[in-house]
């Protein structure tokens, strides 16, 4: 059997490395994308000079800025990194089409298959990473092995900017100093149980038998038994159907505005459906999701017969779904989200359903525009509703956030 060649590559700090590189002000700076830092939004990215002051994504911003208060905060742009992050994937698929895109800034490339065309895949990933970083623009990490996991591994090891590569056969030498932690199958609770048997390290672990991590953890003790041996057989995903869409949205200042509220759901609903129709998907449920003032959240979601892509159609059932929610409560609102799941390609019909590509064509026709012009280059009309109270908003005082992006 061939050994497998995994190559792991991710863009290092990629939100805050797009934001410098558009902005070379910024440059040696610690920067911090997600929001304002009087924002009720989390960091999404922080350069590592931020992250020497303890700031990482996720973190609420207001505590990033306690921690560093020199920072230099920016919204980001989402369409700007999905060009860089498209760019990104042509780069890859020139040298296999065994490409599986983990992320916007991250993906794990196989070679195994293109073994007859490269001499040398030390050389591939080095040329790889070394074209990446002269289209892009931005300092990228990456990892060899035989696996994905060990790929992923040494990609960590590799930060910033470097390139580690772990041989066949020498897995376990890789793997024995390096910290239990870096395992992802060993969370917070797990570390706690194995430090307090002195296991440190994953070369500590070795010395469990199976049986005892299956007894410790059940089946995830089993999983867990074959990773601290650099074992994993997963096949990349070069072509899967994501599980969901979700876009949300949280407020700078709790809203109770059902004009307002109502507009935003359908800028939402349009946001969602664009991911939609690039990858002709249809969806089988929505779901709303309110948190009141209070912090309370609430979902409400449907189970339609026929799937649907159509932005007036999913928010007219997310219509119906916020409604009661809105209306139920005499809480006002801090966040509001839309998000669609059970995804498919396509689109069964009902033997009597009347069917017409008038929708989807002009759905089509309108992401073609706004990918030339601009997202707001074409509203719909009630978006056009969120735009003027927005401004009448504005002009008061007031101001709305999108919700921050996730690496």
């Amino acid at each position: 059997m061939k050994r497998r060649c995994i190559v792991h590559i991710d863009i290092d700090a990629f939100f805050a490395a797009v934001e410098e590189l558009l902005n070379p002000f910024l440059k040696g700076k610690p920067v911090i994308v997600g929001g304002l830092p009087h924002e009720r939004g989390v960091a999404s990215t922080a350069s590592y000079e931020a992250r020497k002051y303890g700031v990482h994504s996720g973190m609420p911003l207001r505590k990033a800025y306690e921690l560093c208060p020199d920072g230099v905060f920016v919204r980001g742009n989402y369409q700007i990194y999905s060009a860089f992050s498209k760019k990104f994937f042509d780069v890859l698929s020139r040298y296999t089409p065994d490409v599986e895109e983990a992320s916007l800034d991250e993906a794990y490339v196989e070679l195994t298959r293109c073994r007859p065309l490269y001499s040398s895949f030390s050389r591939v990933a080095r040329e790889m990473k070394h074209q990446v970083e002269k289209e892009l623009g931005l300092v990228v990490s990456a990892g060899m092995a035989p696996s994905k996991l060990l790929a992923k591994l040494a990609t960590n090891k590799a930060k910033p900017g470097g390139l580690v590569e772990v041989e066949p056969g020498y897995e376990e030498e890789f793997l024995k100093d390096l910290g239990i932690e870096s395992l992802p199958g060993i969370g917070p609770k797990a570390q706690v149980i194995l430090r307090m048997l002195n296991i440190q390290k994953i070369g500590d672990l070795w010395g469990l038998p199976r049986a005892t991590l299956r007894s410790l953890f059940g089946l995830n003790g089993e999983e867990l038994y074959l990773q601290s041996r650099g074992m994993d057989s997963r096949p990349l995903m070069t072509a899967s159907i994501p599980k969901s869409v979700s876009r949300e949205t949280t407020f700078l200042e709790d809203l109770w505005n059902r004009r307002l509220l109502l507009a935003h759901l359908a800028y939402l609903c349009d946001r969602l459906t664009l991911p939609l129709r690039k990858g002709r998907l249809f969806a089988h449920i929505v779901e709303v999701k309110v948190r009141y003032s209070d912090f309370r959240t609430e979902v409400r979601r449907r189970l339609l017969l026929s799937p649907l892509q159509d932005m007036g159609e999913i928010f007219r059932v997310a219509r119906e779904l916020f409604l009661p929610l809105f209306s139920g409560s005499r809480l006002s609102l801090r966040l509001v989200g839309v998000k669609v799941s059970d995804l498919v390609r396509a689109r069964p019909l009902s033997l009597f359903e009347p069917y017409s590509k008038r929708r989807e064509r002009l759905g089509v026709a309108v992401d073609q525009v706004r990918e030339k012009h601009g997202f707001g280059a074409l509203l719909t009309v009630r978006e056009k509703m969120l735009e003027s109270v927005y401004r009448f908003e504005k002009d008061r005082g007031f101001v709305l956030k999108t919700a921050s992006l996730t690496k």
